[in-house]
């Protein structure tokens, strides 16, 4: 369908075609051209919360988990113990994990659909395109991602597509891993403080 790579916006940002996939063409950013600001603002962020090795619904998910165990007593050992297990998979997530669904953002933000205006983010295009990028991971196609020109991604974007296709699966391990793990701590922490006894 031709239509959708008629875009008047594309031309203006001198954009590097990587792939088509369903009818849609799909751009770079050239490394001469920054990114518009939305797009950058959006990136630095998915690039710094890349660190810590946690998705920001995984990191939500664990400071409500920690706020509930505070709020019940840290004066009860399993509370207490609880917390700690939260700390110590922050720590540990921090140095091991590179978290996929965090690199299918970046990508989205940095990737440019041939129906979408490069200066800002859609939300539902930016939607499709994670879609789009997951069945391609799926299939072993790891094209949105190692194209790109991320300077701060650069070791990352070096690595050979057999070892990216072994990172990916790592981490998809890795996330359910901790999903597992959340779900059994809370069933540790106990609602309330313990009454202490009078004696």
């Amino acid at each position: 369908m031709l239509w959708r790579n008629r875009n008047p916006e594309l031309p203006k940002y001198n954009l590097v075609q990587l792939f088509e996939r369903e009818g849609y063409t799909y751009y770079r950013f050239p490394k001469e051209t920054s990114l518009p600001l939305e797009r950058f603002a959006m990136s630095m962020g998915l690039l710094e919360r890349l660190s810590s090795g946690l998705s920001g619904s995984e990191m939500e998910q664990i400071l409500t988990e920690m706020e509930k165990a505070l709020g019940a007593g840290l004066s009860n050992p399993k509370n207490a113990a609880v917390m700690a297990t939260y700390i110590h998979i922050i720590r540990e997530r921090q140095n091991t994990i590179v978290h996929r669904d965090l690199l299918l953002n970046i990508a989205a933000t940095w990737v440019v659909r041939s129906d979408e205006n490069p200066s800002i983010i859609n939300p539902d295009i930016h939607k499709k395109k994670l879609e789009v990028f997951e069945a391609m991971a799926g299939e072993g196609s790891h094209a949105f991602f190692t194209k790109l020109d991320i300077p701060a991604l650069k070791p990352l974007l070096s690595i050979s597509p057999q070892d990216l296709t072994v990172l990916w699966e790592y981490n998809l391990t890795q996330i359910q891993k901790l999903n597992e793990a959340l779900a059994l701590l809370t069933t540790h922490r106990e609602d309330g403080q313990r009454k202490r006894k009078i004696v």
